[in-house]
């Protein structure tokens, strides 16, 4: 395996995490590296230990220790956890448990359930299961899966059927859910919903009693991390529910055709089932071809409703897919809410007074702007025209915001006639322009380079909306003036521009830093440095704080002409209030590389190289700063490829230097880079990268597993991915997400075993 060569030469380390409980484990070895060996020794055994520590485990004193001092601690930290500490513990209660396991798993691979009563009650009544570790629970879960395989449970006795619910449950609340899914199918399969809904609160108790799920958990409490993808391949939430089991309820709730209790218990998980889960079960349930198809319609609804349920995490994946201009996400995910709100099975509220008993889920306000922005953006105007009908089919009044995502959508993709037909309309209409209204209008007429339209418009604006008492100090208002100077000014319209400025200085709305801004901006691209004086000169007087763009803005263009630029900048940025401290030049240098052009790479360059000299006293750079560098220069293709190159590779270098210690961001930036060169060394420098993560012991987040998952395989070096797997398995990853699981499956799958395997490891 890929981690093997980063274990050698390591100092073993006595291995007691099977003594921890799950919870623990979860939090503190996650990342460790849990052998398949016989877990429980004598006193005496535990001080001869030769086991090499994980090298995924990061440093603490019990690995710097010696053996008797890693013991001493280890065993401190447990008695916290556990009723009987290790000094309580007999040679014959532990020659007894490692007798005992191994039995156990004899008795059920050969589906010998009397055996397997006998031997479970024996551990139960020895109090041995508080000493499973996840290998334990796992050999159980699979065993109770097996022997459902053979036979339905309550085929074989009241007494079995109790027995392996209570194995299964002991297990899955340890993550291994294999036993307690296949319980719950088979109940199913028996038409027995209200059996398989009962073994999931039993479920959820179990959670409850470990401490990994609060009494009143909601969707609420959950994160949701929706990384730069598409809605396919959407992270599953951090929950200590499992989506298997969660989905395995749903589908009793669809075989008692109850999809509000569904929804209901969908959005109390705070889970997002996988759609290699849904896929999976779509084959488990070829017993029901009818059922399977609910399964699959209800998991699109729930999915949909835990995102409207969510308005912060709505909007961010609605930003991702608009980005990546995924159209047909876009549509799909629009539907499905659209349909949600309609007979004979609404489930969506429009507005609050709808809210009931069936309609438990209320349509964010920013939902119809959004996706009008979003369908423009992707230039998908039928879909717009769709939306409007859907509105008044709904009975939603179109609001102001409604009409002004309109106008901001056509007039960003440059169909002026279109925003201009929507604009009488609304005033047809009776709709009163706001002063985003107007704003929009004015920015359609600078994007179609009709610029004296434009002022024309602005001068309106001017008459018809502030002269009738409308205030001056709207943030609206100062919206208007700031996007008229912006599209002056990029179309030379100097003059024109000061002459508003002025206007604002001795009228209002006072010109903010934005304002000021857009003028150093301006001038700076023209070399008038002079012109740019006396814009920072009017700062101070108007009581506005220079910003980090300002900062950024005047290196820039000071570099042009002065050899101490910097020197400048820093003194005017005291002047202001602001430290050059690590933080501030950092974000100047970010700044400058967002501009992505050759002039901003060598500003930012040249300004790193000062901090790394120590021209600014303490404000060195620090690992914050170099990943912001290598991010910005990593991200698109604005930089030649061998420029990438040899600057990652530079930056790399001097972060050892200098002892700082790269994080996992940095990381991520270097392995996504190196597998995206398609070239040899490509490969080569992120297995590097890999192993030194690994030797540095640094964590490794469910983001880097993907990231070497996903290049590895786009490379076609299956034989790699399968080793990234194996480690996955051997490290035990928890808390995969949805994403990351269908990749392990696909990788598993073309290596000839099944995928749903994957899950038993994790």
């Amino acid at each position: 395996m890929l981690l093997r060569t980063a274990s050698h030469g390591i100092t073993p380390h006595i291995a007691l995490d099977f003594l921890i409980p799950r919870t623990i484990l979860h939090q503190t070895l996650s990342r460790g590296d849990r052998r398949e060996t016989n877990l429980l020794h004598t006193s005496s055994r535990r001080h001869q230990s030769t086991e090499a520590p994980s090298p995924l485990r990061p440093p603490s004193s019990t690995t710097r220790a010696n053996n008797a001092a890693s013991l001493s601690q280890l065993k401190y930290d447990l008695d916290v956890f556990i009723e009987e500490s290790l000094a309580g513990l007999t040679h014959a209660q532990i020659d007894a448990f490692n007798s005992t396991m191994p039995k156990l798993r004899a008795a059920l691979h050969h589906g010998d359930v009397g055996k397997v009563r006998k031997l479970w009650a024996l551990l139960k009544s020895r109090n041995s299961l508080a000493f499973f570790g996840p290998h334990h629970h796992e050999i159980c879960a699979r065993g109770v899966a097996g022997i459902c395989k053979k036979a339905p449970p309550q085929q074989l006795g009241d007494d079995i059927e109790l027995v392996l619910r209570d194995m299964a449950l002991h297990s899955a609340a340890a993550g291994a859910t294999d036993g307690l899914k296949a319980l719950m199918i088979c109940a199913i399969k028996d038409r027995r919903p209200d059996d398989a809904l009962a073994l999931y609160e039993d479920y959820l108790g179990k959670l409850r009693e470990k401490g990994l799920l609060c009494s009143d958990n909601s969707e609420g409490s959950q994160q949701e991390h929706l990384e730069e993808i598409s809605e396919e391949d959407e992270p599953a939430a951090l929950s200590p529910i499992r989506d298997e089991v969660l989905l395995s309820a749903v589908v009793a709730h669809a075989q008692r055709d109850s999809f509000y209790d569904a929804l209901q218990l969908y959005l109390k998980a705070g889970t997002r089932i996988a759609p290699s889960t849904v896929e999976e079960f779509t084959h488990i349930l070829h017993f029901d071809r009818t059922l399977s198809a609910k399964m699959n319609q209800y998991a699109r609804r729930l999915s949909t409703a835990s995102l409207l349920a969510r308005p912060p995490v709505l909007m961010k994946h609605l930003t991702n897919l608009t980005r990546d201009s995924a159209t047909t996400s876009l549509e799909k995910l629009y539907s499905t809410t659209v349909a949600g709100a309609r007979e004979p099975d609404p489930w969506l509220a429009i507005t609050p007074e709808q809210l009931s008993a069936t309609r438990v889920v209320l349509l964010p306000e920013f939902f119809w702007p959004s996706f009008i922005k979003s369908f423009l953006a992707c230039r998908q105007t039928s879909l717009v025209e769709r939306l409007w009908d859907d509105m008044l089919k709904l009975g939603v009044k179109p609001g102001i915001v409604a009409w002004n995502a309109l106008l901001d959508g056509y007039g960003h993709i440059r169909m002026l006639d279109s925003t201009l037909a929507i604009w009488d309309l609304m005033r047809k209409q009776g709709v009163k322009p706001d002063a985003l209204s107007h704003r929009a209008l004015i920015s359609a007429y600078l994007t179609a380079g009709k610029v004296d339209d434009a002022l024309a418009r602005f001068h309106t604006f001017e008459r018809d909306y502030l002269k009738r008492g409308s205030p001056t100090d709207d943030s609206g208002a100062l919206a208007v003036y700031n996007t008229t100077l912006h599209g002056l000014l990029m179309a030379s319209r100097v003059d024109d521009a000061l002459e508003i400025k002025n206007k604002m200085q001795a009228n209002g709305p006072k010109p903010d830093i934005a304002t000021y801004n857009t003028f150093l901006r301006y001038y700076g691209r023209k070399g008038e440095l002079k012109s740019m004086a006396k814009i920072l000169q009017e700062l101070e007087p108007a009581g506005v704080k220079a910003d980090v763009y300002t900062f950024s803005t005047l290196l820039a263009s000071m570099l042009r002409v002065r050899a101490d630029a910097d020197k400048i900048v820093v003194n005017f940025m005291r002047k202001q209030g602001v430290e050059p401290d690590t933080t501030a030049l950092t974000s100047i240098i970010d700044h400058q590389l967002q501009e992505r052009t050759p002039q901003g790479f060598k500003v930012a360059m040249d300004l790193l190289s000062k901090m790394e000299r120590g021209d600014y006293g303490d404000a060195k750079p620090n690992a914050i700063t170099y990943t912001s560098v290598l991010t910005a220069i990593n991200r698109g293709n604005w930089l030649g490829k061998q420029i990438v190159e040899e600057y990652s590779q530079r930056l790399w270098e001097t972060m050892r230097k200098r002892g700082i210690q790269p994080n996992r961001v940095t990381y991520n930036v270097l392995l996504r880079a190196s597998l995206e060169n398609q070239e040899p060394e490509g490969l080569e420098n992120a297995l590097r990268y890999y192993r030194d993560m690994v030797n540095s012991r640094v964590h490794m987040g469910t983001d880097t597993w993907y990231i070497m998952l996903k290049g590895l395989m786009d490379r076609k070096r299956w034989d790699e991915a399968k080793m990234v797997v194996e480690d996955m398995r051997k490290y035990k990853v928890n808390k995969i997400s949805s994403s990351l699981r269908t990749l392990m499956d696909r990788v598993s799958r073309r290596n000839g075993s099944r995928g749903a395997q994957t899950e038993a490891y994790l």
